[in-house]
């Protein structure tokens, strides 16, 4: 890729989802971010289920995004998980960082809404290797996002839940207005506590539709599942 005189590369932190994909809409086509180029997509992968680690989402259909969005994927494997983390994220995110550095990249997109712990988390782990983090959504309410994102026309599926906070039903099902209308009080409408997760398969940046089908479900002790392979 060529990046364009007087613009910063910037590697773009995503899991698929709704969140992710607006704020790299934004990225690309709000002028506050003129600045940047996106130059290949991040995520985070169990080296031992070869799913990704938030939302078990197989390789292939995040590939698959990835070349419908027009951008490299680069694949973070993780593999010492303890309960819901893994204690191998901060070294591993540390090289693959200090990585980027080295290649000119100094800059990372994350799609991050409200929650300062987070944020204040990526930055402390960022600045050891000298990235930048940016985050076009920050500021923007949870109804701001999801009606900017319902209006651009993606298409959006919940692929889990936190058994905790929804039912089960909810896996499968398109992201719409009668959905999050539909939510159960104290639930974040764009679930910023991880309620649900979502993967996006088509909207305005996607050079084709990602075309995918449901398979089984299962349920780990506390987020429920769904399986979705590429037709």
């Amino acid at each position: 890729m060529i990046i364009q005189p007087q613009k910063h590369p910037i590697m773009v932190a995503t899991s698929g989802g709704k969140d992710a994909t607006l704020a790299l809409h934004r990225l690309r086509y709000d002028p506050r971010f003129n600045d940047y180029q996106p130059v290949g997509l991040m995520t985070m992968f169990d080296a031992n289920t070869g799913r990704s680690t938030a939302h078990n989402i197989r390789r292939e259909v995040i590939q698959a995004q990835a070349d419908a969005l027009g951008l490299s994927l680069h694949i973070i494997e993780l593999e010492d998980k303890r309960g819901h983390a893994y204690a191998d994220y901060d070294e591993k995110v540390g090289r693959f960082c200090l990585d980027l550095v080295q290649q000119g990249i100094s800059h990372i997109m994350y799609g991050d809404i409200h929650l300062e712990d987070v944020k204040a988390y990526r930055d402390n782990l960022n600045q050891q290797s000298g990235i930048q983090g940016v985050y076009p959504l920050w500021g923007s309410t949870p109804e701001q996002i999801t009606e900017e994102f319902l209006a651009l026309e993606y298409k959006t599926v919940i692929v889990t839940v936190d058994g905790t906070r929804l039912s089960s039903d909810y896996l499968g099902k398109t992201v719409d207005t009668q959905l999050l209308d539909n939510l159960p009080d104290g639930i974040d409408r764009c679930a910023e506590f991880g309620e649900f997760h979502t993967f996006c398969t088509y909207g305005p940046m996607f050079q084709q539709k990602i075309e995918i089908y449901q398979g089984k479900q299962w349920f780990d002790g506390r987020n429920h599942y769904i399986d979705f392979m590429l037709k």
